[in-house]
């Protein structure tokens, strides 16, 4: 015999969605420090890994919003159909991010914008992990 389903826990993603605020957080710092102490530029490095980390962060946030929009055992189409549509809304926000970026922000620093955006999705990996 089968077990049921454990009940997914929206307290425990708003928790890990908080640490993945603070990550953020202590990634725009220590790229901060870098910049200023080890390469002296006028923080393009600091400020591309934030602008990569924070794009990664607002569409996992995104995608989260979309996932707990339905509960229940009654609701279960409606929530299969939220995970594809918050999936879709999720890689279209980070394309377009990424154009936006590219197009509008000068000077940028493309290494490190893809640094702090694939450190915040290899963190939101291993948050996911603690919330199984």
């Amino acid at each position: 015999m089968t077990k049921p389903a454990k009940r997914t826990q929206k307290d425990k993603i708003g928790i890990y969605l908080k640490r993945q605020a603070w990550i953020l957080f202590i990634l725009i710092i220590i790229a901060s420090m870098l910049d200023i102490f080890w390469l002296h530029s006028a923080l393009v490095v600091a400020k591309s890994s934030a602008i990569g980390a924070l794009l990664s962060f607002a569409t996992q946030a995104v995608f989260a919003g979309f996932i707990f929009w339905h509960s229940g055992y009654r609701a279960r189409r409606h929530i299969v159909s939220q995970l594809y549509r918050g999936q879709m809304v999720k890689w279209l926000l980070t394309v377009l991010g990424f154009a936006l970026i590219f197009i509008t922000i000068q000077p940028l620093s493309a290494p490190a914008l893809f640094v702090g955006f694939i450190v915040m999705q290899f963190s939101h990996t291993v948050m996911l992990s603690y919330v199984r």
